[in-house]
């Protein structure tokens, strides 16, 4: 996600036709996905040629991910845990059964892969949480090395008995291609 603010410059906007012809321009070549989007794209753009001289405009842009790497990801992950089998003593605590949980594998392998952040609770002891991986917070650069360390990750940790990563990710397309 990209944070912009925009302020309004001195110099003066082209008159009415050449704006026409900008707005034409603009309006041709980016448009609003949906009806919405389009009603929001005009508003902007009418917010923006009235601005005042040092007034401020932010807009908030992302371009979302590349679905087929991020659904990837998950196969991968897929691969992981249902390779990984707890090496513990204790099967249950207090008289429930512990399981292996998804989103637990998910978060440790990413805190592993690096990709955590540190914050403190209530008692001031260091927390680590994994780091976001919705298509808003990381973008596709960031997610490839994301990827990349995860694999990594797995192969120290888990998928050991796997020769490397050319055939971890090759077993990654058969599991994604045979979903």
């Amino acid at each position: 996600m990209s944070k912009m603010n925009i302020v309004r410059t001195g110099v003066a906007l082209p008159a009415d036709g050449e704006l026409a012809l900008v707005r034409g321009f603009l309006f041709g070549c980016f448009n609003g996905f949906l009806d919405s989007d389009k009603k929001s794209w005009n508003g902007f753009w009418r917010r923006l040629i009235n601005l005042e001289p040092g007034e401020i405009a932010q807009a908030e842009m992302s371009i979302p991910r590349n679905y087929k790497f991020h659904k990837k990801f998950f196969g991968l992950l897929d691969v992981g845990f249902e390779a990984w089998e707890p090496n513990r003593v204790r099967k249950s605590y207090k008289g429930r059964a512990m399981e292996k949980n998804r989103e637990q594998f998910r978060e440790d392998v990413t805190i592993l892969a690096g990709f955590y952040e540190q914050t403190f609770d209530l008692k001031g002891r260091m927390v680590i949480r994994a780091q976001s991986i919705s298509f808003a917070k990381m973008d596709d650069a960031e997610f490839e090395g994301l990827y990349s360390a995860v694999i990594d990750v797995l192969l120290r940790e888990v998928c050991t008995t796997y020769k490397g990563r050319a055939e971890l990710d090759a077993v990654v397309e058969r599991v994604i291609n045979f979903a």
